[in-house]
């Protein structure tokens, strides 16, 4: 039951991290820094901010493009006659509860 919940939070941060507000928060973040502490707010923390600011980018990508994939195998598995219907919906399980599906449907 652990390695669910750890499962879902996991799940839930990437989530966060992929969305748009995501950026507001590191721009309020970067305002309130250079607010607080001008003499530290040099080039090395503009290029570590900008960092981060891509990593969450790519991130929102990865999502993005992951959900398409992810809806256009499920109607590939339920249009398909003689297909696991069971496995359409995977990308909410954990790693081992996936490995123990795949395992399920092979034959030895």
């Amino acid at each position: 039951m652990r390695n669910h919940s750890l499962h879902r939070a996991m799940t839930a941060v990437v989530a966060a991290l992929g969305h748009p507000a995501s950026l507001l928060v590191l721009l309020i973040f970067a305002v309130i820094w250079r607010w607080i502490e001008p003499e530290s707010f040099d080039l090395h923390a503009v290029a570590t901010l900008i960092a981060v600011a891509m990593t969450l980018v790519i991130q929102r990508g990865q999502n993005r493009d992951t959900a398409a994939l992810q809806a256009k195998l499920d109607e590939l598995i339920l249009a398909t006659d003689g297909a696991r219907n069971e496995v359409a919906g995977l990308d909410q399980e954990t790693a081992d509860d996936i490995e123990e599906i795949r395992a399920a449907g092979t034959t030895p």
